[in-house]
């Protein structure tokens, strides 16, 4: 396979990764509307902690450097509460 071939492959991958963070986005908007008609704060660390134990024990199965997918996740973990605060008109978190 070429160089250009692979660096393709890995720019297709790199599209796919962007769609799954929209969709990961649209659902926490989805995740906001739940936890406001239960009542519930926006801020759960138990599942923000969940989320990131479950990535790097993922990360290490797959073997890959699980502390650097940490680090993305708790990316996508902030993205995803700033996206929970703008749905719900909140620009704190409880």
């Amino acid at each position: 396979m070429s160089l250009d071939a692979v660096r393709n492959e890995i720019r297709e991958i790199d599209e796919k990764i962007i769609d799954l963070i929209a969709e990961r986005q649209n659902l926490a908007a989805e995740v906001a509307r739940i936890k406001r008609e239960m009542g519930l704060p926006l801020r759960d660390e138990a599942q923000r902690m969940a989320v990131i134990d479950r990535v790097f024990t993922r990360a290490a199965e797959s073997r890959i450097d699980p502390i650097a997918v940490r680090r993305i996740f708790e990316i996508l973990v902030e993205m995803s509460e700033e996206r929970q605060r703008e749905c719900s008109g909140d620009g704190n978190l409880p």
